[in-house]
């Protein structure tokens, strides 16, 4: 096998263990079973001499009773992302947005899905190229340059990133790959 074709395949055995963390990580998580509920003690149905609670087991109890509930604001936010939960547009219909694949850090994920959300929903109807453009100005403005957006309902690609710089979601029917590649500058002969 040649060095370039140990290259594609070697990058598409990434890809695929990415979209399939992607998957695995949307997976909702099985929730613990809850506590059961301590019954009320009656003065007549208690034993003559119980044992007393160990002071560990009583400290532990009680530290379990005060702790809030562990769902925060960013994990919420996170399985939002994720899952391709929806957002409600003005009108109150639900529109979709899901992540297909990323290698991006969670907040340019949530930037990039929230510009893509807002300008499809100024748009009376899709436009592609607008909505691609938009996209690479706002990130090569922001977050430097070399930045590429693809936007369209049918497209195949095969693209080079650099790292932590991928993302492929859909917003409704609107399927939108950005990514970011290296940029080298030009060594100008002396």
């Amino acid at each position: 096998m040649d060095p370039a074709s140990e290259e594609l395949e070697r990058r598409s055995r990434y890809l695929s263990s990415l979209i399939r963390r992607t998957k695995l990580s949307a997976a909702p998580a099985p929730s613990p079973a809850p506590a059961p509920l301590p019954e009320p003690e009656e003065p007549e149905a208690a034993a003559p001499n119980p044992e007393p609670e160990p002071e560990a087991a009583v400290v532990r109890r009680e530290r379990e009773e005060a702790k809030p509930a562990p769902v925060a604001e960013e994990e919420k936010e996170k399985r939002e992302v994720k899952d391709g939960g929806g957002l409600k547009e003005e009108s109150g219909k639900k529109v979709s947005v899901r992540v297909r694949a990323a290698d991006m850090p969670l907040p340019l994920q949530r930037r990039a899905i929230r510009l893509a959300y807002e300008a499809i929903a100024s748009m009376p109807r899709l436009h592609s190229k607008r909505l691609a453009l938009a996209l690479k100005k706002e990130f090569d403005t922001t977050y430097g340059p070399a930045w590429h957006c693809i936007v369209g309902t049918s497209f195949g690609s095969y693209v080079t990133h650099s790292l932590g710089g991928f993302l492929y979601f859909s917003v409704d029917k609107a399927y939108i790959l950005l990514f970011r590649t290296a940029v080298e500058p030009l060594g100008h002969p002396q």
